[in-house]
């Protein structure tokens, strides 16, 4: 049965290097890793803790985004954001992390009332008032613009100078 996963663990980082999910170079640490997690399913479902419809493999992110803490789906630390230098250690970055386990790009990667402050601190401080093409903008709303001066009647300067020799 070893053999059956090898040749799955295989056929699944073969398939991920044809679409460009993962490097050729990367192919023996991630030969290991989905080895490794075949392994794990199996004893899983040996051991009767798989349920049938097969959803106990798949991973639910929103349960890893707790209100004080985030889980990290590949290592199980538990931060108040997964900052790129963590996920860097399992050679991921957010974008890849999001794609591996299915989380939208808009979602932040930090625990709930995280996310919450720093929205806060936005909507307090502001920032976008103090880059300089706002302030640039600003400027020029805030010079009034010359109004137009309605156009001068043409001058009569015949009549005048006919009004005067009169």
């Amino acid at each position: 049965m070893g053999e059956a996963l090898i040749e799955m663990a295989k056929d699944l980082v073969m398939a991920m290097i044809r679409s460009n999910q993962i490097s050729p170079d990367d192919m023996q640490k991630e030969l290991q890793r989905t080895y490794s997690s075949l392994l794990a399913l199996q004893s899983r479902e040996a051991g009767g803790e798989a349920s049938g419809d097969g959803a106990s493999s798949v991973v639910d992110w929103r349960k890893s985004i707790k209100k004080h803490s985030v889980a990290c789906l590949v290592c199980g630390d538990t931060f108040k954001q997964l900052s790129a230098r963590h996920l860097s250690m399992h050679d991921l970055d957010p974008k890849s992390y999001r794609q591996r386990f299915g989380i939208p790009m808009s979602q932040p990667l930090s625990a709930k009332a995280t996310t919450a402050k720093r929205r806060e601190v936005v909507r307090t401080t502001r920032p976008w008032e103090k880059a300089p093409t706002y302030v640039k903008s600003q400027e020029q709303d805030a010079t009034p613009e010359p109004e137009p001066q309605p156009a001068a009647a043409p001058k009569r300067a015949g009549r005048k100078k006919a009004a005067a020799r009169a």
